[in-house]
């Protein structure tokens, strides 16, 4: 059960996608609301195209198949998990705390003549409304970080997942040491995009044991992901400011724009992919 406080920070998370839904746009960003993967500095991939690569890693992780059933918790606007289910032939169910994400993502979902293989519903990570082991696997593409309690989210995840089923995801860590005059401004970064403090990469292993979960892998991308994805960003929204000024306002716009002095560049943070399995028993 969800406590008040974790309540109050996931309804927060829906409302702010909900205001900032036009921004995701495919025709900009493809259907994906999350980093890409890039060979190299020279690699020139697009953006969409390198989200969909990271996301293809992570497919490749979660080794599923047709008849197996997969939870997409945290499931964007349904571009990882649409992908997942052709690539697969798996079942996928998503899971969502913004609604407008949520219509967005089973409105591509029947755009690509799937929506009888993959749904997308309004539900939160905190409080699953699925029943124990009814799902073969889990991941969580860049979601974990915005949920109230890593701890209480993977246990939950591990809770709806059969004994011997995968898990996989992504999340930010402290890659390296952040200074006591850095810390405040990092977050204060997170915070204004109501993301947690980072993870620990040594640590995680233990996290994910105390959910009833064994790790398998943690794996650092940061050098693939992070840097090129806030460049290629960037220079998105630059090109195409007015147009989605024009969608969703100046106000809510202003809410992903970084303040004078900030930058999304934040070495001390990485990225990491991570794998583990429900512990049987």
């Amino acid at each position: 059960m969800t406590t008040p406080e974790a309540a109050a920070v996931t309804a927060q998370v829906g409302a702010f996608y909900d205001q900032l839904a036009a921004v995701f746009d495919a025709a900009l960003y493809g259907p994906n609301v999350h980093v890409g993967y890039w060979e190299s500095e020279e690699d020139t991939t697009s953006l969409p195209d390198a989200a969909d690569r990271l996301t293809d890693m992570m497919i490749k992780r979660l080794g599923v198949g047709p008849g197996d059933r997969v939870l997409d918790i945290g499931c964007g606007v349904g571009g990882p998990g649409v992908r997942l289910a052709q690539a697969t032939g798996a079942e996928v169910v998503g899971v969502n705390v913004s609604r407008k994400q949520v219509e967005k993502a089973n409105e591509l979902a029947e755009s690509a003549g799937i929506s009888g293989k993959v749904t997308f519903q309004h539900g939160d990570a905190m409080a699953l409304p699925f029943e124990d082991a009814s799902f073969d696997a889990v991941w969580m593409l860049e979601s974990v970080m915005q949920m109230p309690d890593r701890a209480a989210a993977f246990a939950e995840a591990a809770r709806v997942l059969r004994p011997g089923g995968r898990l996989t995801l992504t999340d930010n860590f402290e890659r390296e040491p952040i200074t006591e005059e850095r810390r405040p401004v990092i977050e204060k970064i997170l915070k204004k995009y109501l993301t947690q403090s980072a993870a620990s990469f040594d640590e995680y292993p233990a996290l994910l044991r105390s959910a009833g979960l064994r790790c398998t892998e943690v794996l650092d991308v940061s050098a693939h992901t992070t840097k090129q994805s806030v460049r290629r960003l960037t220079e998105v929204a630059m090109k195409n400011f007015a147009e989605l000024e024009a969608k969703v306002g100046a106000e809510a716009l202003a809410k992903l724009k970084p303040a004078e002095g900030e930058s999304m560049e934040m070495p001390e943070l990485g990225y990491i992919i991570v794998t583990a399995e429900r512990v049987a028993g």
